[in-house]
Formats: C-alpha cells, sequence, structure tokens
C-alpha cells in the first residue's frame, strides 16, 4: 500500500510470515523506500539487543521502518526513543496506569515486558542503512512463558479485550510519521518532559546489561541526545547505546 502524504509508512508491506522484518529491510534495503514499513504477522526468526531471540507468535505486532542514507545509526537514537513514545501514546488505553519506557528500548506495563525495539544498521560508503524494528505483545498470551529474561505481557492480558492490530498498527505508524518530522526538524527535545515522565525506575536502583556486565544503576532523565543520566557507585553520568 502507498501513502502520499507521510514519510514513514510512505509505503506499508504486510506478510503473515517472514523471518525478520528488520533482516529483510537491511539486506534488500534496495528493493524498499525511506520510510517504507514492513509489517509481519509472524516472525520465525525475529530477535532483541544482543541476537536474543524474540517470541513473535501469531497475534502480536511485529513491524520495521527503513530510514535510508543516514548519517551513522547514533545520529537517530533520539528516534529511536520517539518510537518507543509513539507505541505508548498508542497503548495507553490498555492500561490506564504502570506504562512506562526502560532504556534504551524496551516498553513495559505493571514492571511486565509489552514492547521491544531494536535499531540495526548497514553500512556503505559515508551513509548508513538503519531500521527500527518494533515488536509488541498485543493478542496473543505471553505471561505464562518462562525462560525469558524479563516478564512479558500483552495488551489482551492487560485489558481483557482483544485489540484491532490493523487499527493499532495504522495508529503507531501515524504517530510514528508525525514525531520522525520533529526528529528531523531537531525537536528532539521538546518531548523530552513526556519521555521523563515515563522513565522507566525513575530514581530507583536496577540492574541494566551493559555490554557484558550486569551493573546496578539508579536511571535520572533521557538527555537532549538520548542517552541516560543515572548514578552508579554514588557518581552520575551518562549512558549511550554503544555501551550496551
Amino acid at each position: 500500500m502507498k501513502y502520499q502524504h507521510r514519510t514513514i509508512g510512505s509505503h506499508l508491506y504486510l506478510v503473515d510470515e517472514i523471518g525478520s522484518t528488520n533482516t529483510e529491510l537491511l539486506e534488500k534495503a534496495d528493493n524498499y523506500e525511506h520510510g517504507a514499513v514492513l509489517c509481519a504477522r509472524k516472525q520465525t526468526a525475529g530477535r532483541g539487543r544482543h541476537k536474543r531471540d524474540w517470541t513473535s507468535q501469531n497475534g502480536g505486532l511485529y513491524f520495521s521502518v527503513l530510514l535510508k542514507e543516514q548519517k551513522d545509526i547514533i545520529s537517530t537514537y533520539p528516534f529511536v526513543l520517539l518510537s518507543a513514545l509513539a507505541v505508548v501514546r498508542c497503548i495507553h488505553a490498555c492500561s490506564s496506569y504502570g506504562v512506562a519506557i526502560k532504556w534504551p528500548n524496551d516498553i513495559y506495563i505493571n514492571h511486565r515486558k509489552v514492547c521491544g525495539i531494536l535499531a540495526e544498521s548497514s553500512t556503505r560508503g559515508n551513509m548508513s542503512n538503519i531500521v527500527v524494528g518494533v515488536g509488541l505483545n498485543v493478542n496473543n498470551k505471553v505471561s505464562h512463558l518462562t525462560g525469558l529474561r524479563n516478564p512479558a505481557v500483552s495488551l489482551l492480558e492487560c485489558s481483557g479485550e482483544k485489540v484491532d492490530i490493523d487499527y493499532l498498527m495504522e495508529r503507531i505508524i501515524n504517530e510514528l510519521d508525525l514525531l520522525y518530522a520533529d526528529f528531523v526538524e531537531h525537536k528532539f527535545s521538546d518531548h523530552l518532559p513526556e519521555l521523563n515522565r515515563l522513565l522507566y525506575a525513575k530514581g530507583q536502583e536496577i540492574e541494566l546489561a551493559l555490554g557484558d556486565k550486569l551493573r546496578t544503576i539508579t536511571p535520572l532523565a533521557f538527555t537532549p541526545d538520548a542517552k541516560l543520566l543515572c548514578e552508579e557507585k554514588g557518581s552520575t553520568r551518562e549512558i549511550f547505546l554503544g555501551e550496551m
């Protein structure tokens, strides 16, 4: 499907099943347009950070956005956070409280993971193609699953009601397009107050995997360049995605 008046989702591709929407857009970027969105009903090789498996059952929403010819992945980190904000704005109706963004790329409802966002890149010459992948538990049941790194939940399990996935996808893509325009116009900081209200475990000690180490930090705020301001061992520092 083609949409004339937006950048994100200008072209929308729907498939029933695929290995990974991120992999498809990265490896075949020449076949897709800047801003294209690829959505799958099911992924057979979904993944999260550090190549961890991401359970991609029927009933979830799995899609990726392609940003072509970007300077580098670091410069797109603010849009990754705005992508989380877009999802949160569209799922609030399913949970009246407890929705939060855990830096760098997860959305939680009442301390259970409902959504993961993964940004990846491929470089050609001086430019990079970036994909931002979103995996959202919608009508699939996941709270009973064991062996997960973090307890999971779906929108169905939060609200007790099934969600129209196609309508939800359209809402999220529209919100992404609006926030992408702000990202391009360097207006990321305009959204920092809202993002910081949504910061998971703000002012509380949590364990966060940084590289191959599990460290105890206290999240304080998102920064204007999409880093995390936190306290660690009595000192205040900033953490960036390159350390993850």
